[in-house]
């Protein structure tokens, strides 16, 4: 009987990846994550949104990557968990509940998917895709790290919620049925990313990972080991090209080699004048974005995350030209470019950081109960770092 495989495809604007990976039980170590198989199948330059390709071209992608990681891991891929990144909201829902006995249990705070609050996120238009506790309250509005088994009347606790576009979401599983793959869950991209390259201490102690992708740049919150919020930016790779490519009037092509040229430039390198005057194109994108992340996360309530620790992923990541700006703009020196941390394989993947989401769905499924919900799984104890926060973001 073969081993049971675990298998996602992370849908991205520059490329399809489909990942195939088993758990292997070592002797007194637990298990181990090894990956097995990759297929790759790299969309246009020019692709926007790989669901802005029509049908038949983005099926031909997917079925290519997965034929190619089917091949190399001499396995059969009919159930699958898919990222999402796009036509994502996020909302802090707060949901108050009568303790029975005036004593919390964990159905307490459970209530929450079986409340109205819950309820009204299923609109006409959207889904809960992931729920996420961030604040417990009890009598007196006192905030506690774990409400479970004290005594109060009322339990309020603060969620963060990210919903999806149902339409969206069914375009998905439409074309993979197509395919004859059954999507078994679906799991935000900057969500993944997190998972991927945080280290346990990083995700306890709060963290902001940022991950540049080909036409967007994401950011995820994340503290206590929960999500607590995200961001986008309109910015990522595809824009470096661009820039050159106008301004020199190169094919998109041309440009994307002239890029890749620079993000490994040394910035404090002699250039000719040909040179200089595509170094200054690319810097002035490169502040642009370092710019716009800064000020973006200095209005966000998560703010204060940047004196603890930033972590750079993606595709872009590897631009040594941006990641010396935006360090110097941080001035944290808990600042790095981190890849996969928890999987076994091939360095080429786990390694690099264009791959850190991809290897975050393998961690999800992993770490989540594939029986279980995207929901409920998050209910876990809260430390007191947590009540800490939680009380100072409150004021």
């Amino acid at each position: 009987m073969a081993k049971e495989t675990i298998n996602v495809i992370d849908i991205r604007s520059d490329k399809i990846i489909c990942l195939v990976a088993q758990e292997i039980q070592l002797l007194d170590k637990g298990k181990l994550t090894q990956l097995i198989g990759v297929g790759v199948s790299r969309l246009p330059v020019t692709c926007q949104k790989p669901l802005a390709l029509d049908d038949i071209s983005l099926k031909q992608h997917i079925s290519e990557a997965v034929k190619a990681a089917e091949n190399e891991s001499s396995t059969t891929i009919d159930k699958v968990t898919i990222s999402i990144s796009d036509n994502m909201q996020s909302q802090h829902l707060t949901h108050e509940v009568k303790c029975i006995d005036a004593k919390i249990t964990s159905d307490d705070i459970k209530s929450f998917f079986s409340s109205k609050e819950f309820s009204d996120l299923y609109t006409s238009n959207n889904e809960p895709l992931h729920s996420f506790p961030i604040s417990y309250q009890i009598d007196n509005n006192k905030i506690v790290s774990d409400p479970i088994g004290l005594s109060s009347e009322i339990l309020r606790t603060t969620w963060h919620v990210v919903s999806v576009s149902k339409d969206f979401l069914k375009k998905i599983h439409n074309i993979f049925s197509e395919l004859d793959i059954n999507v078994h869950q679906a799991v935000s991209s900057f969500y993944a990313s997190s998972l991927a390259a945080l280290r346990e201490s990083e995700s306890d102690l709060g963290s902001i990972c940022i991950d540049i992708q080909k036409n967007q740049t994401y950011l995820s919150y994340t503290f206590d080991n929960q999500l607590i919020g995200f961001d986008s930016v309109k910015i990522g790779t595809f824009h470096f090209a661009n820039d050159i490519s106008q301004i020199k009037s190169i094919s998109i092509d041309e440009s994307e080699i002239y890029r890749k040229k620079y993000d490994t430039h040394n910035i404090d390198k002699k250039r000719n004048t040909a040179d200089e005057q595509i170094y200054q194109i690319y810097l002035s994108r490169a502040e642009e974005l370092a710019e716009v992340i800064f000020s973006l996360i200095q209005k966000s309530r998560f703010r204060d995350l940047t004196d603890n620790n930033i972590i750079l992923t993606g595709y872009g990541s590897k631009s040594q030209i941006f990641n010396k700006i935006f360090s110097l703009k941080l001035n944290n020196s808990n600042f790095r470019v981190g890849a996969t941390l928890k999987l076994n394989g091939p360095k080429t993947y786990i390694d690099n950081p264009s791959f850190t989401s991809s290897c975050g769905l393998l961690i999800y499924v992993v770490n989540h109960d594939l029986e279980g919900s995207n929901h409920e799984k998050n209910t876990k104890k809260r430390t007191i770092i947590s009540t800490i926060y939680s009380f100072f973001r409150s004021l």
